[in-house]
């Protein structure tokens, strides 16, 4: 068994290995981001399994190297055990100035003093995170939890009173920050590409878009959020309730950006030929080899659009299908292969369905309507080998779904 691994980009031909054509989306967003130093947030959104990791990996690349546009990735997902958003954005800043400058560098020398006042921005939410934190979680003496009770008691009081003072620290750290960018390039905006953020826990999900919108909000400064909007929404309702989380997120994201798969038949193409050489295997093993046009790969292209498959949902296809290509022994038609795909397909999308269709626990009518694909096709050949998956898919669902004397009856109507 092997998976589908992340490919490599390649410095000198960033795009030699993008299956999905992402080049003119990425071109096109590119002249977005060095059009301006205004901070604003951008949300490259897409459901999970869509490829959004690869996008912005991509794009990030291609800043570089044809605009030198300067920017950091980090997975919020990876770092939400930090609990405080702002350390996480702090720390890969922090990382990247470490690889880049020299220690006695000014650009070094700023750097410490953002990370000064962003030590005095976060000082003010730690008491009260210490007994959020403690507080019912830790065995510890009533004694103790009433004295740390006291303290963050005391630390609101001064908080109040000391407001105005509150916001002028951060008001210095934006400065600093600003300070910061424009030692780094004082022509170009830097860039935060911030990944899986709908797949933290929501509370820090949250907090980040949060600090993101009050604490980053500074010119030159412009965040990029990968996001699946759904479940963002789903984390944000949990936190807040049955609110309008699509006007929530308005808040935050300037910009959306919805990615789309308009090339995924090359995606699986590459998977099929290159990567897995499936093509290769069924050779090996004698089995008569159809035209391309109606063969396995082809029937697994039109429940791909039919049943609309994400990217993660067609390499754990492709996983599978490999397993049984490589370890079946060569006494099967190609016809087979054409049956074991549609299972697979149906089986990882759609388990219910499986279930009850190999238990013949629904009609055959059901089946086919959460699975055919009824919009015509305007390219006639397409529509010619979309007609035959179609009657083909239908044969076996029929079969499937009948007992077997019911499916004697049918083959001598």
């Amino acid at each position: 068994m092997n998976k589908n691994k992340q490919f490599e980009i390649n410095e000198a031909d960033i795009f030699s290995n993008d299956k999905l054509k992402r080049i003119a989306a990425i071109e096109n967003l590119s002249d977005l981001i060095v059009s301006t130093k205004e901070a604003f947030t951008l949300g490259i959104n897409a459901d999970w399994g869509a490829g959004k990791t690869t996008f912005v990996k991509l794009w990030q690349k291609y800043l570089k190297k044809e605009h030198n546009v300067n920017s950091i990735y980090f997975s919020a997902w990876e770092d939400d055990f930090s609990k405080e958003p702002l350390i996480s954005i702090l720390g890969e800043i922090n990382k990247y100035i470490s690889d880049n400058f020299e220690n006695t560098s000014e650009v070094a020398q700023k750097f410490d003093k953002v990370k000064e006042f962003g030590g005095k921005v976060l000082k003010r939410g730690i008491p009260a995170f210490v007994k959020g934190a403690t507080s019912g979680l830790l065995d510890i003496d009533k004694g103790l939890e009433d004295a740390i009770g006291a303290i963050s008691e005391q630390a609101t009081k001064e908080l109040i009173d000391k407001y105005s003072k509150d916001k002028e620290v951060t008001q210095k750290f934006k400065e600093a920050i600003s300070e910061l960018l424009e030692n780094i390039d004082n022509t170009k905006p830097f860039v935060v590409f911030i990944d899986e953020l709908d797949r933290c826990r929501p509370l820090y999900a949250i907090e980040l878009l949060e600090r993101v919108k009050h604490i980053f909000g500074i010119d030159g400064l412009i965040f990029v959020l990968s996001i699946d909007k759904k479940q963002l929404s789903e984390s944000i309702k949990s936190q807040y309730g049955n609110i309008d989380a699509n006007s929530y997120l308005k808040r935050f994201i300037d910009l959306e950006y919805n990615l789309t798969n308009n090339n995924i038949d090359e995606f699986c193409d590459n998977l099929y030929y290159s990567v897995y050489e499936l093509d290769n295997v069924l050779t090996s093993k004698e089995i008569k080899k159809e035209s391309r046009e109606y063969n396995e790969l082809s029937i697994l292209k039109y429940l791909v659009s039919s049943m609309k498959l994400n990217l993660r949902e067609v390499e754990q296809v492709f996983i599978q299908i490999n397993i049984i290509f490589k370890t079946i022994n060569p006494r099967l038609f190609e016809m087979h292969f054409k049956v074991i795909v549609f299972f697979v397909v149906l089986k990882l999308k759609n388990s219910r369905l499986y279930d009850e269709l190999v238990n013949q626990e629904t009609s055959a009518e059901e089946i086919l309507n959460n699975i055919l694909d009824n919009k015509e096709e305007a390219d006639m050949q397409k529509r010619y080998i979309y007609q035959y998956f179609k009657i083909l898919i239908k044969a076996i669902v029929f079969a499937t779904s009948k007992a077997d004397d019911e499916m004697n009856l049918e083959i001598k109507k």
